[in-house]
């Protein structure tokens, strides 16, 4: 009896000795999707993301709008940041929260219709780099506003 107990204890230790391994490759694994995020981040941050395209985006011509805008994204890139060092697995409400957060210390009003909608691809940008597919609305409210987001979200259904 003594025999079978000790088989069992030295069974259900290596059980919980492979979990804690599969435990730690999991959290290294998440680390390094971190890691690539943020990096991923970092280097969109320092982009600039109102320059003309040379095809059809002409960029924002007042450079103290442009520095502003930029400035503006790269704040929101930092708050990205910071979420990724917080958190291992930053939930869907948590990135959402940092997205809309970000755009709302723009105002759409002070833009032409290219300059809006080029924001709003720039911050779109956000939802591929974390790996969200939706912005949940949050881009049509900012650049259409509240009625005509409405309105396309009932054309949806």
């Amino acid at each position: 009896m003594k025999k079978l107990l000790v088989l069992v204890m030295a069974i259900l230790s290596s059980q919980v000795g492979c979990a804690q391994k599969t435990d730690n490759k999991t959290e290294m694994r998440i680390q390094n999707s971190n890691s690539i995020v943020i990096q991923q981040l970092e280097k969109f941050k320092a982009q600039d993301h109102f320059a003309g395209d040379g095809q059809l985006y002409t960029g924002v011509q007042n450079p103290a709008l442009r520095m502003s805008l930029n400035q503006k994204v790269a704040d929101a890139a930092q708050a990205f940041i910071a979420l990724y060092q917080q958190k291992n697995e930053p939930t869907k409400a948590e990135l959402l929260h940092v997205l809309a957060h970000g755009i709302s210390q723009i105002d759409p009003d002070k833009l032409d219709t290219e300059d809006r909608e080029q924001v709003a691809t720039t911050f779109e940008s956000f939802l591929d780099i974390v790996g969200l597919e939706s912005s949940e609305g949050i881009l049509n409210k900012w650049l259409y506003g509240e009625e005509i987001s409405e309105l396309l979200e009932l054309d949806k259904h």
